[in-house]
């Protein structure tokens, strides 16, 4: 299954960054769950629940305490023992290994400017990741140039998207999903934005 095929169905990916979050996404009508702090052993447990309730589990390597976020080790460790889908990185070479390993791999990109822009689609063609993470998630300009440039790849919005405004601007944009640790946005659809794919 693709990727667009696993986040596409619902507009919003609940980012959970405290362990007291994970219940309220896990009762939420999000599909997926990006898992942006806390320790292995809390992200372990809660990789099993999101597990349990047929959702997705991506965990984003640089934010989990006792994960190394430079090890290919990690990722055969979140592939072999913690069964989330994915990881979530701005690290390369944890993209081709993740690919290796069988888990999506979603590039992490944080653009500041014109240049970190360009390189950003640079590497992104380079590497061909299975989905984008873009932050910050309110800024149409690059949303919309990342995903007329990468058809074929799910753009995910992250950061800053606080309103049923700011959601429906990104999606507009070209965003293909939305992840934001707003809970009042966790049971938002495609009908609710008022956007239909």
């Amino acid at each position: 299954m693709s990727l667009l095929h696993k986040i596409g169905n619902n507009p919003i990916i609940a980012a959970v960054r405290k362990p007291e979050d994970i219940e309220l996404a896990l009762d939420s009508r999000v599909e997926n769950i990006f898992f942006m702090g806390g320790t292995i052993k809390e992200v372990i447990r809660g990789v099993r629940l999101t597990k349990e309730r047929d959702k997705g589990a991506f965990i984003h390597l640089d934010l989990i305490k006792g994960l190394s976020s430079t090890d290919k080790e990690s990722v055969d460790f979140i592939s072999d023992y913690v069964g989330a889908d994915g990881i979530i990185t701005p690290k390369s070479h944890l993209i081709k290994e993740a690919k290796r390993a069988g888990l999506y791999a979603i590039l992490h990109l944080f653009v500041l400017d014109s240049q970190v822009l360009k390189n950003g689609l640079s590497l992104a063609q380079s590497i061909q990741p299975d989905g984008i993470d873009l932050m910050p998630g309110v800024i149409a300009k690059i949303i919309h140039t990342f995903s007329e440039t990468l058809t074929d790849t799910p753009i995910i919005a992250s950061g800053l998207i606080h309103t049923k405004k700011e959601a429906n601007e990104s999606l507009y944009a070209g965003a293909t999903s939305l992840a934001t640790s707003d809970t009042e946005l966790w049971n938002l659809t495609f009908q609710d934005l008022h956007y239909t794919v």
